[in-house]
């Protein structure tokens, strides 16, 4: 006569041998006979997991671990079961139960790993992956899980190696290929991503990850209808806060902030201490026009401690908009140098609130703001890096129209707030020599460390058109990497490089202080020309920055200047066109000074 022991022998070779048909006969024939035998309640409970009965499973673990508590297998698997039912929290309880009794247990260590990365905690999650490939270095889903965490910690090159050394181990993995194609999506290579993204749906098109990138990189490859549609997929195999924020960021670059606000609020009523949401938040709103909504989400910036560099945090309370009343507040640039420019308007506003300023700056500014117009004695420049006077109260530069209240038809656009150093525009007149014909500023291309450039920088190829329309001279403005596109390119004998004598944005501004028209990409120069209050025509990318709004030709901003609009992701020839169609029209109209 078989005993309950051999009976549970037999029927776990069955089971590892994968005729689980006969192994669930048995295991239930066996707690027929004892209806509290603990080890074939376990492995009953891990069958129906594997064969997707998870409400079984549950219940028979559960009873399984009540009959022995001390058992950190079946701690182990139950946690694996409710991490599954999406009970996060309680499986990285019950895995830390387990992981007491028996610490080397490298399956819990890693499974752990996963439930914390779903709940956010990346730092630890990475923790967990290395105690299991300290006890087991060949872990695939260990690595797998690490990959994911690294991935979440902004890490996407590292988290590239250990999802393809998991496929290694395990090639039939689709949440590895999916994680692999979020990494690789991360580093901007969108066709790879996408190949892996279809590579996890080869295996199985449930894999709810692989669509939600599919549909990101989708939308970046401006495949819109197809992004859409993989999102849908991804929202029916499973919806959540993740799926919102990828498909928030996908309608940005559908140029459709309206819609993508919409899914970046669903996200947050999940993950309501997300900063990076609230940001996303606040870039859509304003993109939208909806400064009202906008402006107290953008500020959440501010609270990103994944920002790169990273905020700086000051011990003075943050100014509001509130009366002064003599006490000192530093302002301070705080990203790029188009942005200071922009939101310098704002400074003559807060010196009238009766208070004293220091104005903190990018160095390559000082030249242009020494003396700054309109607030004479009233504010202290200084350079980034230098030693600040004691202040009172602090503001960055971008907060600014947070602390006005700033709506969209109100912004304070008086130009020209900058003005060139008047020597230096006659000095510029002199090297510019005989004023005969249209004078056109050109810049091609931004700061390529920005993640975006690709997108908003036509280069000197997209603009290349300009050059011949007749009765123009054309001046390049270029500044940094951008000017590597002049190397063995054949340009016409109305285009002159300045970019050479170029010494820094005093120059620059008196330059165009010479010139008709500038042109150029969304960069710092552009805000110059809108700042000094001249004529800037703007190329913009399909999917612009927030501040150009969409649908529009003129900007709140800048009232002197036209915005160009892409009219497809990629397509700068169209642009280069019409601005090309538009200049004939001036050059026809220009009349040399006498």
């Amino acid at each position: 006569m078989v005993t309950l022991s051999q009976a549970l022998l037999i029927a776990l070779d069955h089971h590892q041998a994968g005729r689980l048909a006969e192994a669930e006969d048995i295991y239930r024939r066996i707690l027929g006979a004892d209806p509290e035998y603990a080890d074939a309640l376990e492995l009953l409970g891990v069958l129906a997991a594997q064969t997707g009965r998870l409400a079984e499973a549950t219940r028979c673990l559960r009873l399984a671990v009540a009959l022995r508590p001390e058992g950190a297998g079946g701690l182990s698997n139950l946690a694996g079961v409710e991490q599954s039912s999406g009970a996060l929290a309680l499986a990285v309880r019950l895995y830390g139960r387990a992981l007491r009794l028996l610490p080397d247990l490298a399956d819990a260590h890693a499974s752990r790993a996963g439930a914390l990365r779903r709940l956010g905690q990346a730092l630890p999650a990475l923790t967990a992956t290395g105690l299991a490939l300290a006890l087991a270095p060949d872990h695939a889903d260990a690595l797998a899980n690490r990959a994911a965490a690294l991935l979440s910690c902004g890490e996407p090159i590292t988290a590239e190696h250990c999802a393809r050394r998991s496929l290694r181990l395990n090639p039939r993995s689709a949440v590895t290929h999916a994680t692999l194609a979020a990494a690789l999506a991360a580093q901007r290579r969108w066709a790879e991503a996408e190949s892996a993204a279809r590579d996890s749906l080869a295996l199985d098109r449930s894999t709810a990850e692989a669509w939600e990138v599919l549909g990101s990189v989708l939308a970046r490859l401006a495949r819109f209808p197809d992004s859409l549609d993989a999102f849908a997929m991804a929202e029916r195999l499973h919806p959540g806060p993740s799926l919102s924020a990828a498909r928030g960021t996908a309608l940005i670059a559908m140029a459709r902030p309206a819609e993508a606000a919409a899914d970046f609020e669903r996200a947050l009523a999940d993950r309501p201490q997300d900063a990076g949401l609230h940001w996303n938040l606040g870039f859509a709103r304003l993109m939208a026009g909806d400064y009202e909504g906008g402006w107290p989400e953008f500020d959440w910036r501010r609270h990103d401690d994944r920002a790169e560099p990273p905020w700086r945090r000051l011990n003075q309370p943050t100014w509001r908009g509130e009366p002064l009343n003599g006490r000192t507040i530093l302002l301070y640039a705080e990203q790029g140098l188009g942005d200071t420019l922009q939101f310098l308007r704002y400074v003559p506003l807060v010196a009238a609130r009766s208070g004293r300023v220091v104005l903190e700056v990018q160095r390559p500014l000082l030249p242009l703001l020494e003396p700054l117009p309109g607030v004479e004695g009233a504010v202290q420049v200084v350079a980034r890096g230098d030693p600040l006077p004691s202040f009172d109260l602090e503001c960055p530069l971008m907060s600014l129209p947070r602390a006005f209240d700033t709506g969209l038809d109100g912004v304070p656009a008086d130009t020209p707030y900058l003005r060139p150093d008047p020597a230096r525009v006659a000095r510029w007149r002199d090297r510019l020599g005989p004023h005969a014909a249209l004078r056109v500023g050109v810049v091609w291309a931004g700061n390529p460390r920005f993640p975006a450039d690709a997108e908003r920088s036509p280069k000197l190829a997209g603009l290349r058109g300009l050059f011949d329309v007749p009765g123009c001279c054309f001046y390049g403005l270029q500044m940094g990497p951008g000017r590597a596109d002049l190397a063995d390119r054949i340009l016409p004998d109305s285009f002159s490089d300045l970019g050479a004598e170029i010494a820094d944005f005093a120059d620059t501004a008196a330059i165009m202080a010479n010139l008709d028209l500038v042109v150029s990409s969304c960069t710092g120069p552009a805000h110059l020309a809108g700042a000094l209050g001249l004529p800037l025509w703007l190329a913009l990318p399909f999917s612009p920055d927030w501040r150009w709004l969409t649908g529009r030709d003129d900007s709140p901003w800048y009232p002197t200047a036209r915005l160009f609009r892409q009219p497809a992701p990629g397509d700068w020839p169209a642009v280069a066109g019409r601005m090309a169609a538009e200049l004939v029209v001036l050059a026809q109209r220009f009349r040399p000074l006498p």
